[in-house]
């Protein structure tokens, strides 16, 4: 899929999103913050956001039970951390399409639920930033419509209007 990843200072750039083989997380460098090897499974999916051959940020989809997937983890590159990063929107796309995967992957009623847990300092974050629910502890959960509006924001994909 096609994207357009933002520096600080405005300018676009085009981007991708892929599905990772573990090749791929095989050779990611050891600054990153998640062994992303360690976390490679089967019943997982893994997806990047690819700049000139450069990974700038990765997701993981578990498979939780037969009818949905949760976000397991999420992380930008460190090239990206915090105000000195060099794309600023890598975490929005990716909470975004991980969104958009909630939809194709969870079936029945929990069709467009994307739910994840939290680190307990970034509830509020989460709350704030993407209009995510705390359901149970620090279990927490975007909801269809706020997800299809996050989808349409950050991935220019018209959920609610079929475009």
């Amino acid at each position: 899929m096609r994207i357009k990843i933002r520096n600080k200072i405005g300018e676009e750039f085009d981007a991708e999103i892929l599905k990772v083989g573990k090749s791929v997380v095989k050779n990611l460098p050891n600054n990153w913050k998640f062994d992303w090897l360690e976390l490679y499974s089967t019943n997982s999916k893994f997806y990047q956001i690819n700049f000139k051959d450069e990974v700038q940020g990765l997701i993981k989809l578990e498979e939780e039970n037969n009818s949905y997937y949760v976000l397991k983890n999420i992380e930008v590159s460190p090239s990206n951390y915090g105000s000195n990063g060099r794309f600023i929107n890598i975490a929005e796309i990716l909470m975004s399409y991980a969104c958009l995967k909630s939809f194709e992957y969870n079936l029945g009623n929990y069709k467009g639920y994307l739910v994840f847990t939290s680190k307990g300092n970034l509830i509020e974050y989460y709350q704030l930033k993407y209009q995510a629910e705390l359901i149970f502890r620090e279990r927490m959960m975007i909801d269809p419509e706020k997800g299809k509006e996050l989808i349409l924001k950050n991935l220019k994909i018209d959920l609610k209007n079929g475009r």
